[in-house]
């Protein structure tokens, strides 16, 4: 109690240098903080998407997550027992002519509605199983951003340098871009971008299946037809798209790490600043009776203390500009997510960080020589 009782005055007594060391640790740890709520709550987001949107059944896509499937691998699927039919989605990158930047648009098969529940803003299923070449469905979002709505046109510059147009039918809501932008049939898709492969296919199983024994017929079958190609249940594909976004999360921890090696090394410098400043004092508490055990955990306490208040600071910052970052967003079904357990870790990590940094100074307080420090002036 009393080294911890010392060891706060010590750093009370030098305030700017310690609101320096605990600024740099705070930045760090507001930044991983950040990083931490946010990718959780794009977690959390993905599973209530999937929970909404998906009506069940499997799903086949590419084994990387994001590139095109092989033509053929919804016809296969199809031919297997149990299985009642198989929707389709095509995409490709179009870009707006009316200065919306590059958007996809998507191409489900008629049937669509089978696999996903799709919320209509304008319009409602008739328009996407009637939905003609000439016409195409928007997002909500990106059809405010435009300033359009039903009868009006979009128009669109593809991959194939085609500069079609549309007429718009009907406005969805966008779900966090599930259908991309813009939704047109098959066929103009093939036209216009020469997109012909699907992008996911979903397995639409008849009642009554087994649905586990029937994703071990698909994986056998499929997988084998068409081995880039993957079977996936609602579980699983949450946990694809989860662990994408972990690996997400992992480059910028990576990225930030270089951010708390360098307040460690400000935790270090101030330390060991404070014990040049204060030989005297630590030869005097020495000369009393103080034994070098006890000046070390003194020193530590000094480095834990630092850094707890860089870290709390950083965190309470952290979460705020979190939240703050998706009000916005929640228009978008956007859930924020706050991982108690992660960021209990944090604080911990930054107390671990804290005796760490305190190791060289604690040993060099510790060795200094009682008599030449009680003539230090």
């Amino acid at each position: 109690r009393l080294l911890g009782r010392l060891a706060r005055e010590n750093a009370q007594r030098n305030p700017s240098r310690t609101a320096i060391t605990a600024a740099a640790l705070m930045i760090g740890i507001a930044l991983v903080a950040f990083v931490t709520v946010f990718a959780a709550g794009i977690k959390s987001t993905v599973a209530q998407v999937v929970d909404e949107n998906f009506a069940g059944g499997l799903i086949i896509q590419n084994s990387d997550g994001f590139s095109p499937i092989p033509n053929g691998t919804a016809r296969a699927a199809a031919k297997v027992p149990g299985v009642e039919t198989v929707p389709t989605i095509r995409s490709a990158q179009v870009k707006s002519l009316s200065g919306g930047g590059t958007v996809r648009a998507s191409a489900p098969s008629p049937d669509i509605e089978k696999a996903l529940n799709l919320e209509w803003k304008e319009g409602g299923p008739a328009d996407l199983t009637g939905l003609r070449d000439d016409q195409a469905l928007l997002s909500d979002e990106f059809a405010s951003d435009q300033g359009l709505s039903v009868g009006d046109t979009v128009r669109v510059l593809t991959q194939t340098g085609a500069r079609p147009s549309f007429e718009v039918a009907g406005t969805f809501d966008s779900k966090l871009g599930l259908f991309g932008s813009i939704v047109i049939t098959q066929a103009a898709l093939a036209r216009e971008a020469a997109q012909t492969q699907d992008q996911i296919d979903f397995v639409v199983t008849e009642p009554g299946t087994d649905q586990a024994k029937l994703q071990t017929l698909l994986t056998a079958g499929v997988e084998a037809l068409f081995p880039v190609a993957e079977v996936l249940n609602q579980q699983e594909l949450k946990e694809d798209r989860e662990s994408q976004v972990g690996q997400l999360v992992t480059l910028f921890y990576a990225l930030l790490a270089l951010a708390i090696v360098i307040s460690v090394l400000g935790v270090i410098n101030t330390l060991a600043l404070s014990i040049y400043e204060r030989r005297r004092e630590l030869g005097m508490v020495r000369a009393i009776g103080m034994s070098r055990r006890q000046v070390r955990t003194m020193i530590r306490y000094e480095s834990v203390i630092t850094a707890l208040i860089g870290a709390i600071l950083g965190m309470a910052l952290g979460i705020v500009f979190a939240t703050l970052i998706a009000q916005p967003l929640k228009d978008e079904g956007f859930t924020l997510s706050y991982p108690i357990g992660s960021l209990i870790a944090i604080l911990l990590l930054a107390a671990i960080v804290g005796v760490i940094a305190a190791i060289l100074p604690a040993r060099r307080a510790a060795r200094l020589n009682v008599l030449e420090s009680l003539q230090y002036e």
